[in-house]
């Protein structure tokens, strides 16, 4: 009797990607082309640091631009906690402009862990039908120039010092299979102090030599009997 070789043959067709944990694995693409969806089908919940979830936890909505600052601030913050203690961190972003790319880049460096870039090429119309779909939409003007700026990155991003670079079509990303090796980086048990903490105690024994004497200080001494001592 024959034997299927239907499992065999989607084995042959899966694109195996090795990662190392720890490391910034930074998702590029424009709005709707999939991003969040690929990030939560291949890794964990925990290891999915969102630009968006960050947005909303900081104004309480997720396409409220204004406080894109604070919320990438809140991305930067979350990614380094986790590589202090050799975790992967996917970051769930567009990361369309060199800038955008290098502060995450440096976070690995600083940390010294491999960046590594998934590209996902997904057609404009692709993208613009998708978002349609969505219930919360972006429109097709800014998925036009989210994809014009996705155009040029694919032919620079080569050269801007990733430790690898990953091209994932539309048609590669439910073949994709992650095989995610773990080479731990040393770290100090105990971290040092931030400087911020010298500050404020700096500030705080400041504050106490200004103010004066406390309650207690500032109380009369007692005789051995428990008495205060007569005025002379």
């Amino acid at each position: 009797m024959d034997t299927p070789e239907t499992p065999a043959r989607e084995e042959s067709n899966a694109k195996v990607i090795r990662l190392i944990r720890p490391s910034v694995v930074v998702l590029c693409g424009p709005a709707a082309c999939g991003k969040s969806t690929f990030a939560a089908k291949h890794f964990r919940p925990t290891q999915i640091v969102s630009s968006d979830q960050a947005r909303a936890l900081v104004c309480d909505d997720e396409r409220d631009q204004r406080f894109s600052a604070q919320a990438f601030a809140l991305v930067h913050c979350l990614i380094e906690q986790r590589l202090s203690i050799n975790r992967l961190s996917v970051v769930d972003s567009t990361a369309l402009t060199p800038p955008a790319r290098k502060s995450l880049q440096d976070l690995a460096r600083k940390y010294h862990v491999p960046a590594v870039a998934l590209l996902i090429d997904v057609p404009l119309d692709t993208c613009v039908e998708r978002d349609t779909k969505r219930e919360r939409s972006v429109g097709r003007p800014i998925i036009e120039r989210q994809h014009h700026l996705f155009e040029q990155l694919k032919s620079s991003i080569k050269q801007e010092g990733f430790d690898q670079v990953v091209e994932l079509r539309d048609e590669d990303l439910d073949k994709a299979r992650f095989e995610i090796v773990f080479r731990p980086v040393p770290r100090s048990v105990s971290p040092p102090e931030r400087p911020e903490r010298r500050r404020f105690a700096s500030r705080r024994a400041h504050h106490a030599a200004e103010s004066g004497p406390t309650a207690d200080e500032a109380r009369a001494p007692s005789q051995p009997n428990g008495r205060p001592p007569e005025s002379a």
